[in-house]
């Protein structure tokens, strides 16, 4: 019986509802995501903004102990759950720690939706049992830098770089990287959600970009700080840049300007086995996390 009693207990003390955007307590949203041990800036709210123009809800537990930020799109008057460009992970995000049973509830909740694609995130792919297909993303811890190792290739493109004695500069604007893009980029497809995404991390001081030039511009790297992250969020290179290893002395550069601090390089991984590859060598490991959907149409 007192365990019947422990296991209702346990339940009653356990609400989950769904919060419309425009009904969401955004303080107590906040709170919640910057003081979980799974941050990731993904999903917070003036993020989700900017890729879904508000078309978001959230599934809150309690007074927000735990939340789940769920983009969608409308069609035919339905809502749609998906997963927005420049979002790579969302899922549960918690104050403390999340046992089996809670977390199962909100995978339920969601399972009642229609869902086109939806990321939970790293932690959550670690430490529940999701369903699902994984896909890799790929981090550099940089905190030490002995551990560091860059496979020879990379080496011989760092040098490369730094012997044509090319220039990284932090002075430019977005408005000149998006130019670049649109010259020397064959995918631009999502240029006005990237130009709305950069001006909103330049505002909340989460934004940073490293241009090489020689004479003319290169290329560029640009990085979103997330905390003890910086995400590796999009790049660039003419022909020129190409041939001068542009991409690998710009990743270097960055390695090198945060070594020994604790902060992770998250390149975001790739299903593109070159970009793996590139990635590869610069000695990243691969982490995990989970592709829910069930809408196959």
């Amino acid at each position: 019986m007192s365990g019947k009693i422990g296991e209702w207990s346990m339940k009653a003390s356990v609400m989950i509802r769904k919060v419309r955007r425009n009904a969401i307590d955004l303080d107590k949203y906040t709170a919640c995501i910057n003081q979980a041990n799974n941050y990731r800036i993904y999903a917070e709210f003036w993020y989700l903004d900017v890729l879904t123009n508000q078309q978001w809800d959230c599934f809150v537990l309690n007074d927000y102990e735990a939340v789940m930020p769920l983009p969608y799109q409308k069609k035919f008057g339905v809502k749609i759950i998906y997963q927005p460009i420049y979002c790579q992970q969302l899922g549960v995000f918690h104050q403390r720690d999340l046992d089996q049973y809670t977390f199962n509830l909100f995978v339920k909740k969601l399972n009642f939706k229609i869902v086109r694609s939806y990321h939970f995130n790293e932690e959550n792919t670690a430490q529940f049992n999701l369903k699902g297909s994984k896909s890799i993303n790929q981090i550099l811890n940089l905190s030490d830098g002995n551990t560091i190792e860059f496979d020879k290739k990379t080496k011989k493109n760092c040098k490369s770089f730094r012997n044509k004695k090319v220039e990284i500069d932090t002075t430019k604007s977005i408005e000149e990287l998006l130019s670049f893009k649109k010259s020397n980029s064959t995918h631009i497809s999502n240029y006005t959600q990237l130009q709305k995404l950069l001006h909103v991390l330049d505002k909340h001081h989460a934004l940073a970009i490293h241009f090489a030039k020689k004479e003319d511009l290169l290329g560029y790297s640009c990085y979103i700080k997330s905390k003890n992250r910086l995400i590796y969020i999009n790049s660039a290179s003419s022909n020129l840049g190409k041939k001068h290893c542009v991409s690998t002395g710009l990743l270097e550069h960055m390695i090198l300007e945060n070594l020994n601090k604790e902060l992770i390089l998250d390149f975001e991984g790739s299903g593109i086995e070159s970009i793996s590859k590139f990635f590869s060598g610069f000695g990243s490991t691969k982490t995990y996390y989970t592709k829910y959907k069930n809408l196959w149409i």
